[in-house]
């Protein structure tokens, strides 16, 4: 009776599991946040020829990252909280199979409207990255649980960077319709890995409605403590990290007359990232959350500070190569602070997290290339350095109270 018992507790199960396969379910969670965040950045260097054989105006081409954005968000708010009421493995398998089925419809589209109704079906279900995140953590040994975050976060940095060019690439041969096929077959092919190869668990809450999960989301933040400060600190981290990541290759383009290859080689300084959260990951188990945060934040805002004077695209690449690892470990260390509290919200609390770093990318987003456009190169990367200030000083009076909470 004690062992069937143990065999029905994920957190036995999972150590079990860790101990004979090692890594193994972690690096397969690892590659399907990669395939399946890709989904959402396959598009942007074959948009023209895309938009142009569905018959989109180029004036109106930006609708197909819109559309896989608002998707992605709406995923994220309206299917991620279902990590903690829900059997994850299910979920995941089932997100996967319908990013998969809307890359298939967006194959074979040859009118706008159901082409733009694909990519925000591609989007939606696109934020199964989020619940692998989640499952991946909560799998995890309270030991191992930062290495575990950052092996899985690397993939999903991996998937960012290496999407466009892998994109590029295949289109070449088989045209955007065989990438898009291709990509929704490799959906399928995931979708039946993670079926065979994940274990099976408890959802951490029980007897909760849907409508009930999504009130809920408003009384997590009282829930867990300085929720809102821990968001302000990843929002404007991930706002710092877009400005630059919209701002940056216009400048290459416009002033530095840099060609499309050559910005998209320059995109490869994201490759830094992957290594550094994996480590950082390590460094998460040892204690080590605070001089991380600290240290990240004063990496992205020396990279800011040394691009105040880019003269040339040497300068922004090193930039790059600073600011990248500096937001990402941050933003890693804020994540698993988060995620740390409390267990039976953690899908919630991440839902939160994400959306509150996605409405800062946007912010960022947007502002960079407008101060580029209106003001110059150096008032963005002022704003950059005042707005990762803000982030520093925010994790001071966070470390403060966190303090002051140990010793009382």
């Amino acid at each position: 009776m004690k062992s069937r018992t143990q065999a029905q507790d994920p957190a036995l199960l999972v150590a079990t599991q860790t101990d004979s396969r090692q890594s193994s379910p972690f690096l397969l969670l690892s590659a399907a946040c990669y395939l399946i965040l890709a989904n959402m950045y396959y598009a942007q260097p074959i948009l023209a020829d895309m938009t142009a054989d569905v018959g989109l105006t180029t004036g109106a081409s930006g609708l197909v990252i819109t559309m896989l954005q608002v998707g992605y968000m709406l995923g994220i708010l309206f299917l991620g909280p279902l990590g903690d009421v829900w059997e994850n493995r299910r979920l995941i398998v089932g997100m996967t199979l319908g990013a998969g089925c809307f890359l298939a419809l967006a194959a074979v589209c040859h009118s706008v409207s159901p082409f733009l109704a694909a990519h925000l079906g591609i989007g939606i279900f696109s934020a199964a990255t989020q619940v692998v995140i989640v499952f991946a953590v909560s799998l995890a040994s309270d030991a191992m649980r930062g290495r575990v975050l950052g092996i899985v976060t690397a993939g999903l940095f991996g998937g960012i960077v290496l999407a466009r060019p892998t994109s590029s690439l295949l289109s070449e041969f088989v045209g955007w319709r065989g990438m898009y096929g291709l990509a929704a077959a490799a959906m399928l092919l995931l979708a039946w890995m993670l079926w065979r190869q994940l274990p099976r668990t408890r959802p951490s809450v029980h007897d909760m409605g849907y409508m009930a999960m999504l009130r809920s989301l408003c009384e997590v933040p009282r829930l867990v403590p300085h929720l809102s400060l821990w968001l302000l600190v990843s929002s404007l981290s991930f706002a710092a990290l877009t400005m630059f990541w919209t701002a940056a290759p216009l400048r290459l383009l416009q002033d530095m007359h840099y060609s499309h290859a050559a910005v998209a080689v320059f995109a490869l300084a994201g490759l830094t990232s992957p290594p550094c959260v994996i480590l950082a990951g390590r460094l998460l188990d040892k204690g080590y959350g605070h001089p991380l945060r600290f240290l990240g934040t004063g990496l992205a805002t020396g990279a800011w500070l040394l691009s105040l004077s880019a003269d040339s695209g040497w300068i922004l690449a090193l930039a790059a190569v600073l600011l990248d690892p500096g937001v990402n470990v941050t933003t890693v260390s804020v994540q698993q602070a988060i995620l740390a509290t409390r267990p039976e919200t953690r899908a919630r609390c991440n839902s939160i997290s994400v959306a509150s770093n996605f409405c800062g990318g946007a912010l960022g987003a947007s502002l960079g290339p407008w101060l580029l456009a209106h003001h110059g190169w150096q008032t963005v990367a002022v704003t950059g350095i005042i707005v990762l200030g803000i982030a520093f000083l925010i994790n001071l009076q966070l470390h403060k109270k966190e303090r002051s909470c140990s010793v009382s």
